[in-house]
């Protein structure tokens, strides 16, 4: 079996552009994608075979996320895409795609060199193979040059802006013929690691720079009672992320406009999270790893939730508007103490055994047996995080939470449940937690942050 390319046009490479319409080249962008999918699933099994080399296995890691990139950047969401080429310009754009056919060399390379080459003692037997290689993997690298022969046009021949923009008058075209901006990003919370911490770990770790407000608290309840507090504070708490976008034009002689400022303000930890992880790579890009690290993600919801009566000695948090606790609800002492023992005897215990048998599951992984089919495939020698080889936000948020209930912890997470217990948990029955724990805590920009941040050594 063969793929055909000759319904592909060449691209012009001159003008970095094809006669192909913006319709049709959209339609090959999902093409591409499907190859990019298949490519990453052959490649993870890579990750988790017993039989490949320490060696290419980091090679494979990092050609992975290389292709990840290309999906986030090109292919994956499709009807996005020409929005994106007005937002960032051609010219960043065209660097894009450059990186990204450079990945999907390597991708084929690596897809069709034989494992023997590398020292393993292993060669993938296949038919339509001359390099020792299976079929299926010859069948994909084959998809993943139709997949370059897409990236490599760039653009359709077609007003990138009038897609982005079809009401937009002809009059408004020509006077702003060059649009660019910038973005900055500032995260205000108060000076405590907190709800906060997984997001500003994805920023760091991201490479994307952003500024921190640190609020105290009577700045906070002064704020909620501001005349814009429905806009500088959304839902009434923090943290909150404010996106500032700048944009700057040319007009018709190519002088510069000053430019047009847009901040919008966002609230919800959750939401920020996801939203810095689609921005940096630490969000999945396909829908079943996606669900995998969304599942965690919402089990630590959960599992906050019973924090309420700890954190507040409360049954109920904070008026979202004004921040009070009701007094109606306020709980006594054998209260407080019956909600500690119920949360570190039964929440805590079942919501990490849970976190630990996903993390056993290939559940939104590709599957990979041993050589002894009866098996059951093993999530773990992929990699220490939640999805195997590559560190997601769900990691954040499982390290922040854990650490901050280590019985010396700077900032405790929450300060009744930081006695030590959590940790000789963890280590008597989740090993693959404590596994994924250690790999966040020792990774080199993790130690950087806590103690440039923090001021903490590990």
């Amino acid at each position: 079996m063969a793929i055909d390319d000759g319904d592909l046009i060449d691209p012009d490479p001159e003008a970095r552009r094809s006669t192909l319409g913006a319709s049709a080249w959209l339609d090959h962008c999902r093409e591409a994608d499907a190859f990019l999918l298949d490519a990453l699933k052959v490649l993870d099994g890579d990750q988790s075979s017993a039989k490949v080399s320490a060696a290419r296995k980091k090679e494979t890691a990092s050609v992975a996320r290389a292709l990840e990139r290309v999906r986030v950047n090109v292919t994956s969401r499709p009807n996005e895409t020409l929005v994106k080429m007005a937002n960032v310009g051609h010219e960043e754009y065209v660097r894009q795609c450059d990186e990204a056919k450079r990945a999907l060399e390597h991708a084929v390379d690596v897809l069709e060199r034989p494992f023997s080459e590398d020292g393993d003692g292993m060669i993938l037997d296949g038919v339509g193979s001359t390099r020792g290689v299976s079929e299926r993997r010859a069948l994909v690298a084959q998809g993943l040059r139709r997949a370059r022969a897409v990236v490599s046009r760039v653009a359709p021949n077609t007003d990138v802006r009038a897609s982005a923009d079809p009401g937009g008058s002809d009059a408004n075209k020509k006077r702003c013929s060059k649009p660019s901006s910038t973005t900055t990003y500032r995260l205000a919370y108060m000076d405590i690691k907190g709800l906060a911490e997984p997001t500003r770990l994805a920023l760091q770790l991201g490479g994307v720079p952003f500024t921190e407000t640190r609020v105290s608290y009577e700045d906070l309840s002064l704020a909620r009672t501001n005349a814009d507090a429905s806009t500088s504070l959304p839902f009434g708490q923090l943290p909150t992320l404010s996106v500032e976008e700048t944009v700057f034009a040319e007009d018709g002689d190519g002088v510069v406009k000053n430019g047009v400022v847009k901040t919008s303000v966002f609230g919800q930890s959750a939401a920020l999270l996801r939203y810095v992880g689609r921005k940096t790579n630490l969000y999945p890009v396909d829908d079943e790893r996606q669900l995998r690290v969304d599942a965690v993600e919402e089990c630590l919801a959960d599992l906050r939730k019973t924090f309420t009566p700890l954190w507040y000695a409360n049954a109920l948090p904070r008026d979202p508007t004004s921040g009070a606790l009701s007094l109606a609800t306020a709980l006594s002492e054998s209260q407080k103490k019956g909600a500690l023992d119920s949360v570190r005897d039964t929440h805590f215990p079942a919501r990490l055994r849970q976190i630990e048998a996903l993390l056993g599951s290939r559940a939104g992984l590709p599957c990979d047996f041993s050589d002894n089919e009866k098996d059951e495939p093993n999530a773990s020698s992929s990699g220490p995080y939640v999805c195997g080889a590559s560190m997601t936000i769900a990691d954040l948020s499982l390290y922040v939470l854990l650490d901050g209930l280590e019985a010396d912890a700077t900032h405790k997470y929450c300060a009744p449940l930081a006695t030590g217990f959590v940790k000789a948990f963890v280590e008597k029955e989740c090993p693959r937690l404590k596994r994924l724990y250690d790999a966040v805590r020792t990774d080199a920009r993790v130690e950087r942050w806590n103690e440039e941040r923090w001021g903490i050594r590990q």
